[in-house]
């Protein structure tokens, strides 16, 4: 009697051992012949909707364009003696490529300032200024941020096409630097950018899109590819992709729409690292120059300030 249960229970386990193999191996078949049985990939914008990740109806408005190369620009006599003649300040001009200005009585930037007054603002007392994009006002630093525009798009953080305007803590404008490119020279012909939709995808898979996320704003400009401390650089075509949080705090990605690099985007650290690196352009100024030391002084406060904050961070 017993023997003939044990056989039941064994006739019971290899059934259900069977059964479970043949639901493997339909499985396996399954995932092998997707076709075969009407399997589909989840697409870009069920990843998106699953996430309530999203986008912005805004297009951009150029899908060819060519990689530039820029050499930093020497200013002219004419152009020097404009830049001398500029009102409220000493600018002050080094090696024909730099201009290093102090505002002889500091200009206040109102209260709750749009982003347009500031622009217009800061634009009024600075040579070039058509050629400006104002990026934006980092508070880290309390520095204003405009980069210069080639073929009427930004280049993004290159320290050669580059307005600094330096507040102090009443924010008034103190000091600013200013550098310059020259003519942007197309290398090649135009290249097919990116489509948006592959950019999209890309930052998902590179995990920078995050849930209750909100693309905002998509703009065509350059970001640089290769970089030369003298001589032409070389800028790639580049999106800039800003992306508001469930928290409505904004940041930005650069993606290049050539060949699919992130770059970052940290506007405390590159303003840290241009000044560290152009510091020993800035002692050049003549010593006969009565506010040097003073600005001096600012920038290594500015940059030793920053690296404290960052320690504690």
């Amino acid at each position: 009697m017993q023997w003939n249960q044990i056989k039941t229970l064994f006739i019971l386990c290899f059934l259900i051992l069977d059964v479970y193999l043949l639901y493997q191996f339909i499985d396996k078949q399954d995932r092998a012949n997707p076709e075969q049985f009407n399997y589909q990939e989840q697409t870009l914008e069920d990843k998106l909707a699953a996430e309530s990740i999203k986008i912005s109806d805004k297009e951009v408005d150029i899908t060819e364009d060519s990689v530039i190369k820029v050499s930093p620009k020497k200013l002219t006599d004419t152009e020097m003696e404009r830049i001398a003649g500029l009102s409220n300040q000493d600018p002050q001009i080094i090696n024909n490529y730099t201009v290093v200005s102090r505002f002889k009585e500091p200009v206040s930037i109102p209260k709750q300032a749009s982003v347009t007054s500031i622009s217009q603002l800061v634009k009024s007392y600075v040579a070039f200024s058509d050629e400006f994009s104002y990026w934006g006002w980092n508070k880290d630093t309390n520095v204003l941020i405009f980069f210069q525009n080639k073929n009427n798009r930004p280049i993004y953080y290159n320290q050669y096409g580059l307005l600094l305007v330096y507040l102090n803590d009443a924010n008034e404008m103190m000091y600013y630097t200013q550098t310059l490119l020259g003519e942007a020279e197309p290398q090649g012909e135009k290249l097919t950018l990116i489509k948006v939709n592959t950019m999209f995808n890309e930052l998902y898979k590179e995990n920078k899109l995050y849930s209750n996320d909100e693309i905002v704003n998509i703009e065509n400009g350059y970001y640089t590819r290769i970089k030369r401390d003298t001589g032409a650089h070389v800028f790639a075509p580049t999106y800039l992709v800003s992306i508001k949080d469930a928290e409505d705090n904004i940041r930005n990605y650069f993606f290049n729409a050539v060949e699919s690099y992130i770059y970052p985007s940290d506007d405390t650290s590159f303003i840290t690292s241009t000044i560290t690196d152009s510091l020993p352009l800035y002692k050049q100024i003549n010593d006969e120059v009565e506010w040097k030391t003073g600005f001096i002084d600012y920038l290594n406060q500015l940059v030793d300030d920053n690296k404290n904050r960052s320690e504690q961070e």
